[in-house]
């Protein structure tokens, strides 16, 4: 499942490898160290994501593109709110 936080083209070339590495490291720290083990791994991974996948869809242009959409209506909205509340006051 964790899988579908990358880019398609990312799980397509390295999906295969990282469902056996995370497959062997679970089964491994199960017989080695148990829950803790297994909760390890999962840390892991979760850290993972946020620090590979992330970054690796900040690189696609429809993502960029979006966000600075985002962030720019948004400070046009704060602008015209600044506006607004300042004609309000009488200012």
């Amino acid at each position: 499942m964790l899988l579908f936080a990358y880019p398609s083209e990312f799980r397509q070339r390295f999906g295969s490898e990282m469902v056996t590495t995370f497959s062997d490291l679970i089964c491994g720290e199960w017989e080695h160290n148990g829950l803790p083990g297994v909760a390890r791994v999962w840390r892991s991974a979760l850290g993972e994501v946020f620090s590979a996948a992330v970054p690796l869809h900040l690189q696609s242009p429809i993502v960029v593109t979006t966000s600075l959409a985002l962030v720019s209506s948004f400070a046009l909205f704060m602008a015209v709110f600044y506006a607004m509340t300042r004609v309000c006051n009488g200012e």
